[in-house]
């Protein structure tokens, strides 16, 4: 049996509790926040690992996306690797793969009949173009500008640049542009084989004389007003270079084992004194006249020696490998050397 007393100190004691309990005034976010944790008791936390995956696909997908948006910019075919420039239709200058042969992209369209010899400069790219009897030189810039260095040549296609200038066959001499107009008699029976410019403005000459096969090597000073100021490299045994190119500080030149073999060598020579550096391994081409080849570099080193005739090679050290025609989607087909470029 309960005691009275004991009843009565717990109903006062009850009553003094509802009274502190009626005197607090609940926070204004006190129900929102007692609803949220009622949520979260009723749902279970999903798993952390979960989380980050959705988090990693997200990423993918927009990543995915990044790379797909078309980018209105093209990059200069000068500046992809393994390319090189050729002209395989009437005024169409044109950037190619060397190892598949396929066209990366058109350069540029210039009046008249198609490029019979090119040369270029880093991003510069120069063109002798046929207009009825007479030749002019266009040159075409990074940006796809175009002007006219002269007009009226009437001498075999020759035609080579480097270091800011750019050489031609104009007559009975050799001619070179960038900065003063130089113009180089042509020893008497000679004949100008082809033409090379070095980045410090050196013109590398090569001749032939009349009705002979030997050939002949001169390295022009930039400030030089003659060919023969200088003694000639006089190639060895009877047949001599067929082209030459400048690869750095060397001077590459492409000559045949034997006459009329049918097979060639990119040798090297010293700038200065001439002596060769490098014999070069040799390879098979078939027989050429030496005025439809045209030997270039690019900034690895490599050798494109290139064929009138949809014939090239390129030349790695001991490495030679032959190389598909320069064609166009359309079909046509360069029919003068190309060049690497850049």
């Amino acid at each position: 049996m309960t005691h009275p007393d004991d009843t009565r100190e717990e109903a006062l004691l009850r009553a003094q509790l509802h009274r502190l309990v009626d005197d607090v005034e609940p926070r204004g976010d006190t129900l929102p926040k007692l609803l949220s944790a009622a949520r979260r008791r009723r749902s279970p936390r999903r798993p952390l690992f979960l989380a980050a995956g959705a988090a990693v696909a997200a990423t993918a997908v927009f990543l995915v996306a990044l790379l797909s948006l078309p980018s209105n910019q093209t990059e200069p075919a000068s500046v992809q690797p393994n390319s090189y420039l050729a002209a395989p239709g009437r005024g169409v200058i044109a950037a190619f793969d060397v190892v598949s042969g396929r066209q990366v992209r058109q350069v540029a369209t210039i009046g008249g009949e198609p490029a019979e010899a090119l040369a270029t400069d880093r991003e510069r790219i120069y063109a002798i173009v046929a207009t009825g009897p007479h030749r002019r030189i266009v040159e075409i810039s990074a940006d796809g500008g175009q002007r006219v260095v002269t007009e009226a040549l009437s001498h075999a296609p020759v035609l080579a640049a480097g270091g800011g200038h750019v050489a031609y066959l104009d007559g009975p001499s050799v001619v070179v542009r960038g900065g003063a107009e130089r113009r180089l008699p042509i020893p008497r029976g000679e004949r100008v084989l082809d033409l090379a410019l070095a980045s410090d403005g050196r013109l590398a000459v090569l001749t032939t004389r009349e009705g002979s096969q030997a050939g002949v090597i001169r390295i022009v000073a930039p400030d030089a007003v003659s060919l023969t100021e200088q003694p000639g490299i006089a190639a060895t045994g009877a047949c001599g270079p067929l082209a030459i190119a400048w690869s750095g500080q060397e001077l590459a030149a492409l000559r045949p084992t034997d006459c009329g073999s049918g097979r060639v060598r990119v040798t090297t020579l010293d700038g200065r004194s001439g002596d060769q550096i490098g014999a070069g391994a040799p390879f098979d081409t078939g027989s050429f006249d030496g005025e439809d080849v045209q030997l270039s570099v690019d900034r690895l080193g490599r050798f494109l020696v290139s064929v009138a005739g949809q014939r090239q090679w390129l030349v790695d050290g001991s490495d030679v490998r032959a190389l598909p025609p320069a064609c166009a989607p359309a079909g046509q087909c360069a029919v003068v050397p190309a060049t690497f470029w850049g």
